[in-house]
């Protein structure tokens, strides 16, 4: 079977003629960090921000025992991420088995 000239046509067709977006330049890791670390922290204040809005007790009703494991659970979160960061990689959880 031979080739038609439309599929030796399709073959040299730039992308630009495609239509398709022109290629971005590839960002170092190191832009990217920022990049994306300053979206995160963003949300995450945020949300921080909204789970202490809890704490309002004009507006809620919670126990010493609720207020403890939410700062428990923050507090637990926070030490696991300064670990992180300080061994510079993800660490691996230990399983537990009997």
């Amino acid at each position: 079977m031979t080739t038609t000239n439309k599929t030796a046509a399709k073959k040299t067709t730039t992308k630009k003629q495609q239509g398709e977006k022109p290629m971005k330049t590839k960002k170092s890791k190191s832009e990217k960090f920022v990049e994306i670390a300053n979206i995160r922290m963003v949300k995450t204040l945020r949300l921080i921000d909204r789970v202490g809005a809890l704490a309002d007790k004009s507006r809620y009703e919670y126990t010493d025992e609720q207020a403890d494991k939410i700062k428990d659970a923050l507090q637990s979160a926070l030490d696991e991420l300064v670990n992180k960061f300080e061994h510079g990689e993800k660490e691996e959880k230990p399983v537990f088995r009997i």
